[in-house]
């Protein structure tokens, strides 16, 4: 028997050194998937100076959240109102928001969905880029043009979150998450409709 269990000893050797090493590959491989999960773009901070045309491409749909409690800053920025009047928001949707020649951003009413991603990506790339991209529009309102890209005139993200937090403070009671959530309806296009191999 002793000679039997000797005749196997080479290959009971091999094998636990191949598991050795497969267990090695194993921790070292997790160490970098959790590594380059550290790498990955973490959305969103306060004062974040990063243009929003940029974040839009870092980020996945989905991924962006408004570092600010929009409630909170719109009761302690008496101006929060001249961020969203700043780049030009006004021009069409009214000094305050309840519309011009394009929709009122007063009723609760929601074209694209009401996450703050979607509401970063449309003032950032327009409805148009979105509907490339596959997102859905959910409705029309009075208004058929289309929602034009802003992201080049809104400088820093910092400015666009706070151009949110003020678009969200003049919604009536119950048309903001989380009382009323209305995700962007997403179908990827081309590429990224294709399955991983």
């Amino acid at each position: 028997m002793k000679q039997r269990f000797l005749s196997y000893a080479p290959k009971i050797a091999i094998v636990a050194v191949a598991l050795g090493i497969l267990s090695i590959v194993g921790l070292v491989s997790a160490e970098s998937s959790h590594a380059a999960a550290d790498e990955t773009v973490k959305c969103c901070k306060k004062g974040d100076q990063t243009p929003p045309t940029e974040l839009v491409k870092e980020v996945p749909p989905g991924g962006l959240h408004n570092p600010y409690d929009w409630k909170k800053l719109a009761k302690e920025d008496p101006n929060l109102v001249k961020q969203f009047r700043l780049p030009g928001c006004n021009e069409c949707h009214g000094g305050t928001g309840g519309g011009g020649f394009c929709p009122a951003l007063t009723q609760g009413v929601w074209f694209w969905g009401n996450t703050d991603d979607i509401l970063f990506r449309l003032a950032t790339e327009g409805s148009a880029a979105l509907e490339k991209q596959g997102f859905v529009r959910y409705q029309y309102g009075t208004v058929h043009a289309p929602m034009p890209p802003m992201g080049m005139t809104i400088k820093t993200a910092d400015q666009l979150w706070h151009i949110i937090s003020f678009i969200r403070s003049i919604q009536p009671p119950g048309a903001n998450p989380p009382e009323k959530v209305i995700p962007g309806k997403y179908e990827p296009k081309g590429d990224a409709a294709k399955p991983a191999e």
